[in-house]
């Protein structure tokens, strides 16, 4: 979750692309160009009104295990809010009240999206407000993890400050219709609760299939710490928060948050997060063998983090500090892969590559580092992975122009594109980033923002992938039949 404020009126849409992809992208055509041709589809509704009620971004997406066809999509979804003043500087306050966590929903692969809608949280007098985070059980029930504030709060809530809470919704309607929710975060005290992540057990011969899990940052005036839920009722109710971090020693820029939580075919939860021990960053991971119910593996190393946290970065003016959180898959076959993206160097030679690590023992030790993405003259931020039925290993990832150490940020100062690489043997080697986005994308020093997650991806029985960026300016561009180096 983050608080924005924009000094120019920008134009932003949410698009899904195949790309084998679905992704997010500006225009600036000149820049770049597609790897082959695409189809572009709006997701959102076509709203040309002011900024930034035509404003959507860090999309999430996940796929009906009983229906392949049947995708959702997530973003924080600014339709509701009024337009910026036309005033200069502009201001574009968030309004208290205005639900701000957008759903869509296609039963077509993505070519159409005819659900769509604002998760509506007023019954618990609360307002949803972004950090998407979507699954689905066996039975091919939809969830949707969004953080929320009180509406409207009480006097303790005035004097403390408003601390936002985190919700789970339920469809049982492949995304068309969230018409249950539940509180996850409890009510134990937090200054914050914040970045979400939340997944389902969906295999049926899993001893704890369709349990839901929840993972987050509960930050404190202590420190950060990552906290952990379980549902074993469907979505109904969500266990108290069980830590799975200590409080403290974590005074690094990189902080303690990032969680991602997934589930092996065994029934094993995993959650991964970035951590910070003794001022060094570390990619961690707990373990838990029972639901869910405890972690006895707790703050296992996965791999150290050697970013520099820079950020911004030269040339731009968004905010980087998510760039190393880890993204986190399994393979059919119980392979774990950890990707993140690494930025090393000086100042002025600064750059960052996509790194990738697996473990093939359930996650008790892990493979050195390998780089699988590395785009010249760029450096990559926000990574995903995924993993498809056949076992190869997919990533998707931002690159930003590299440019010298005190470079202003203005129009036309830096560009993105996305890109995409897979490997198809397990990991120890990577095929060349391809682009994917057809048209360039920049940050300018209008805009001052926190890019978080901005880019999804999930695999296809077929074997095809799609992922789904966030941008400023945003399409889905569907890639068909996008070709692949081979390993």
């Amino acid at each position: 979750m983050y608080r924005k404020v924009f000094l120019s009126a920008i134009t932003a849409l949410l698009i899904l692309s195949t790309l084998y992809a679905v992704i997010a992208f500006g225009s600036r055509g000149a820049h770049a160009q597609p790897a082959s041709s695409t189809t572009n589809i709006q997701v959102n509704q076509v709203f040309p009104g002011p900024f930034p009620t035509n404003k959507q971004n860090e999309p999430s997406l996940a796929q009906n295990p009983t229906n392949p066809l049947n995708l959702i999509s997530g973003s924080n979804d600014e339709i509701g809010e009024p337009a910026c003043s036309n005033t200069t500087p502009s201001s574009c306050p968030f309004v208290t009240g205005v639900q701000s966590s957008g759903f869509y929903a296609s039963f077509n692969g993505g070519k159409t999206w005819p659900c769509q809608g604002l998760i509506d949280l007023s019954a618990f007098h609360e307002y949803s407000f972004g950090d998407p985070a979507q699954a689905f059980d066996s039975k091919g029930n939809a969830y949707y993890g969004t953080l929320a504030f009180p509406s409207p709060p009480t006097t303790e809530e005035l004097a403390t400050g408003l601390q936002s809470d985190f919700f789970v919704a339920k469809s049982t309607d492949g995304g068309c219709h969230y018409t249950s929710a539940a509180r996850v975060s409890g009510s134990s005290p937090a200054i914050f609760d914040d970045k979400d992540a939340i997944t389902a057990d969906a295999n049926p011969s899993s001893p704890f299939h369709d349990n839901v899990y929840a993972a987050w940052t509960k930050f404190t005036t202590g420190g950060d710490q990552i906290v952990f839920s379980r549902s074993t009722d469907g979505g109904a109710t969500f266990s108290n928060p069980l830590a799975l971090s200590p409080d403290y020693n974590n005074t690094h820029v990189g902080g303690r948050q990032g969680a991602a939580v997934k589930v092996g075919p065994d029934g094993t939860v995993y959650v991964v997060w970035l951590d910070t021990v003794d001022k060094q960053a570390v990619e961690r991971l707990s373990i838990s063998h029972d639901g869910g119910k405890t972690f006895p593996m707790q703050n296992i190393t996965v791999a150290t983090v050697t970013d520099d946290f820079v950020s911004p970065v030269p040339g731009s003016s968004f905010r980087q500090d998510s760039r190393s959180f880890p993204s986190f898959t399994i393979a059919p076959n119980g392979t774990l892969y950890v990707a993140w993206g690494n930025r090393t160097g000086d100042p002025t030679s600064g750059h960052a590559v996509v790194l990738v690590t697996k473990s093939t023992n359930a996650g008790l030790s892990w493979s050195t580092p390998v780089v699988a993405g590395n785009v010249r003259g760029r450096s990559v931020f926000f990574a995903s992975v995924t993993t498809d039925p056949s076992g190869k290993v997919d990533v998707a990832f931002l690159a930003l122009d590299d440019v010298p150490a005190g470079t202003a940020p203005g129009v036309g100062v830096v560009f993105y594109d996305a890109y995409f690489t897979q490997s198809t043997n397990s990991g120890a080697s990577w095929s060349l980033p391809v682009k994917i986005s057809t048209a360039s994308s920049e940050r300018n020093s209008w805009e001052t923002t926190l890019l978080r997650w901005p880019i999804a991806v999930t695999s296809m029985p077929c074997g095809r992938t799609r992922a789904m960026p966030h941008r400023a300016r945003q399409w889905m561009r569907f890639v068909r039949e996008l070709p692949v180096g081979r390993m």
